[in-house]
């Protein structure tokens, strides 16, 4: 008898198509334009009839977007997690840290291929804040910080950013009271690119922190004490 055999693995069911990261996927989008707000109740019933799914596909993604930390347990069940703003400092820290090692690899390390993905990345994304598609700004801005880690060599940072953003995502949906910051974070992100293309490690990197740095001020410049995301405030990102 085989090692495998002893252990007693059993043949795994494969899904035709993966309807949990569909279902996942839609309400994560919906957390991070706002159609979805801070503190909402996540009813079950309404969401399988609003999505046309299966109670047990939805519990499923649902726990995959309690432990991306998007949703968490309120008294009457299930709702969109609300971010303090000690927890969204904290994390814009550590991605200052973690966007500036990646902008300097990627000076350092990205070929042609790489700059190419950059410069269709930030045409896409100015394309975005011209028609003021929110979905796709976010869209777009995932795919930039996903083309900088390939670039940089550096998976391990990309999956944690993507894990950090998802907490801090559902705050994005506030820019949109704020117009001007919003063409602030595009040039900073051109201001980015410009350094990668010149391949100026430093700069790159001080140019990604300053990023962040900026898009933490406005935030929590607007809810110093208060759970961002409570009515009647605003941040910008």
């Amino acid at each position: 008898m085989s090692d495998i055999a002893k252990a007693g693995l059993a043949p795994l069911v494969q899904e035709a198509a993966p309807l949990r990261r569909k279902i996942a996927a839609s309400l994560r989008m919906a957390v991070q334009t706002g159609a979805l707000e801070p503190g909402a109740r996540l009813v079950e019933k309404d969401l399988c009839q609003e999505l046309n799914v299966s109670r047990t596909s939805l519990r499923e993604a649902l726990r995959e977007l309690e432990a991306e930390g998007l949703v968490e347990s309120g008294q009457r069940g299930l709702v969109v997690a609300r971010i303090t703003p000690d927890e969204a400092r904290n994390i814009y820290n550590v991605r200052a840290a973690l966007e500036g090692l990646v902008a300097e690899q990627f000076a350092q390390l990205a070929g042609e291929p790489d700059q190419l993905a950059l410069d269709r990345v930030v045409q896409c994304l100015a394309l975005a804040y011209e028609s003021n598609d929110f979905p796709a700004i976010i869209s777009e801005k995932d795919r930039f910080y996903e083309v900088l880690c390939l670039g940089a060599r550096n998976t391990v940072v990309l999956d944690l950013l993507t894990r950090l953003n998802s907490r801090i995502n559902n705050l994005r949906s506030l820019s949109r009271s704020n117009p001007a910051r919003g063409k602030d974070s595009l040039l900073e992100i051109m201001d980015i690119a410009a350094a990668l293309k010149r391949r100026d490690p430093l700069a790159a990197k001080a140019a990604a922190v300053r990023h962040i740095e900026r898009a933490a001020e406005a935030a929590l410049g607007q809810a110093p004490h208060l759970s961002i995301g409570s009515a009647g405030h605003r941040a910008s990102f």
